[in-house]
């Protein structure tokens, strides 16, 4: 469990964002503004698009991942180990009405990666912005795309270092919108070379 723990990111995930970071900055409209979690997993992952963009990451605890309480830096067999089997159990099965103890209620991180999402719009009403977040304030900013409830966080599924991208314009008819126009992509991983490619296990 990770939650606001400050772990950073394994050789395998600086590679990714190597990955990551060649994608956007060969984009057709690359990110003008670079927005992140404080999380130093976060700032890896946009540091190699800031270096080649040549622009400042902005930093937000507002980003972070749902705080995880208790649980954070342990396995699920240390979480069972203090007695919280069966709590971790009715976690998985509604994360929304059970909590590790001490952590943030899903309700509370909605709210805060909500505000996340007004500052920003705020601060780059045009423009591309690119948003490295967590899979829980990420999700958020996607179901606020399709005005979806906060329910619907537990029906996407983001691998790490996916893009999607959420278009909002202000047309001149004064009509607002916002579409999403792509979910989950890692297509700039696919060639990526796997940490321990040519290795043989017996």
């Amino acid at each position: 469990m990770q939650g606001h723990a400050d772990i950073p990111l394994d050789a395998e995930g600086m590679a990714q964002a190597e990955c990551l970071a060649g994608r956007l900055a060969c984009a057709d409209h690359p990110p003008e503004v670079i927005w992140s979690s404080d999380l130093v997993r976060a700032i890896q992952t946009a540091r190699p698009m800031a270096e080649r963009l040549g622009l400042p990451i902005r930093t937000t605890p507002l980003l972070r991942e749902t705080m995880l309480g208790d649980w954070e830096g342990l396995t699920r067999e240390e979480i069972e180990a203090r007695g919280d089997g069966p709590l971790l159990q009715a976690y998985r099965h509604d994360p929304f009405a059970n909590r590790p103890p001490g952590g943030e209620t899903l309700e509370a991180a909605w709210e805060r990666m909500l505000t996340a999402a007004a500052e920003i719009r705020r601060d780059h009403p045009s423009g591309q912005v690119a948003v490295v977040g967590h899979g829980g304030s990420l999700r958020v900013l996607l179901c606020e795309a399709l005005d979806a409830p906060i329910t619907s966080m537990r029906r996407f599924w983001l691998a790490n270092m996916s893009v999607s991208i959420i278009e909002e314009k202000n047309h001149s008819d004064g009509v607002y919108t916002k579409h999403l126009t792509l979910l989950n992509d890692i297509g700039h991983l696919t060639n990526l070379e796997p940490p321990d490619a040519g290795r043989t296990s017996l």
